[in-house]
């Protein structure tokens, strides 16, 4: 029999014993999420206060955590725990039992104010900048990606990595600590097989996905002098076109890795969808997933996971894996 094992830590208090822990990562999002359910009596503190007539000594309970704790969290079973969240207390919600909510390593650019203006920077030279001074590292695998005429006044740390994911249309993710920003997703993670109705629990939603029109993703700049310029995808079957506006000076090769990435996603018609399964063998986002359809074999092939949401308490251990496209 396995038993559930975890090793928590919040702030300077190792060994936390928690009801439940729920935490979800996603390589289409720069925010990585957990909640804590901790006994709301076993996690407080007595504090004693001597009232204005100095009557006997008043106690007041507060909570052993607060906002800003740094947290990690590392789950599995019989003692072989594995990392599945590192981040900060975003907030204490004062119930029964206690939850607290944290959020990775993005929770340290809300209080960022930035103030830049390049005439040409590399985003990667951006993010230096903008991460100075934080916990936060860049990835090795982050390509160079020139930009021309970029200015941030009193932009939070947030914003600017929402303005390289929507006006650039970068992938813009965290590993933890580790920033990743590009035109493709980063370096692959490991492979991980699963075998439907072996150790897998529920496929239901792992289904056929049907794309009634197939559409090319055409990128369009525009520069200062008001030329435009487009960069299509190498999609070679499509009934129209989807055009999106980007950041005008990006050179054309990356241009063209941004529209085939887009590309992939918006006409993948393959198998899509989550499965769960037990907490081993452990995922990550951005680890393929290779699956062995078992009695359904039209179901076997590999599969980019996009997100991973698990849960953990008196119920067991569970981890829903969002499989997808594998990109090239």
């Amino acid at each position: 029999m396995f038993y559930l094992t975890s090793d928590i830590t919040i702030g300077e208090y190792t060994k936390i014993k928690p009801s439940k822990v729920s935490w979800k990562t996603d390589v289409n999002s720069f925010t990585d999420t957990c909640t804590i359910d901790l006994p709301r009596i076993k996690y407080l503190a007595n504090t004693k206060t001597i009232t204005e007539d100095q009557q006997e000594p008043n106690e007041r309970k507060e909570y052993l955590f607060k906002e800003n704790d740094k947290i990690s969290i590392a789950l599995g079973y019989d003692g072989n725990n594995v990392k599945r969240f590192e981040g900060f207390i975003k907030r204490v919600n004062m119930s029964i039992p206690v939850k607290i909510e944290c959020e990775g390593y993005s929770y340290l650019l809300y209080d960022i104010i930035f103030n830049k203006t390049y005439s040409n920077v590399t985003v990667k030279q951006l993010l230096t900048d903008l991460c100075s001074g934080t916990e936060i590292v860049l990835s090795p695998e982050m390509p160079n990606i020139p930009l021309t005429n970029v200015r941030f006044k009193n932009a939070t740390g947030i914003q600017v990595l929402e303005w390289l994911k929507k006006e650039v249309h970068l992938a813009v993710y965290f590993n933890f600590n580790e920033l990743y920003v590009g035109t493709q997703f980063g370096k692959k993670g490991k492979t991980v097989k699963l075998r439907l109705g072996w150790n897998t629990i529920k496929d239901d939603d792992f289904k056929k996905r049907i794309v009634d029109k197939n559409v090319r993703i055409v990128i369009q700049e525009k520069s200062g002098d008001g030329a435009v310029k487009r960069t299509k995808s190498d999609a070679n079957k499509y009934s129209n076109e989807k055009l999106l506006k980007i950041k005008a000076g990006i050179p054309a090769d990356l241009l063209k890795q941004i529209a085939n990435r887009l590309q992939t996603k918006s006409n993948y018609n393959g198998y899509e969808g989550t499965i769960t399964t037990f907490l081993e063998p452990s995922v990550n986002k951005g680890d393929i997933a290779e699956i062995d359809g078992y009695k359904y074999p039209e179901k076997s092939g590999s599969f980019f996971i996009e997100n991973v949401s698990g849960e953990f308490g008196a119920s067991g251990g569970r981890q829903t894996i969002q499989l997808g496209f594998i990109t090239s």
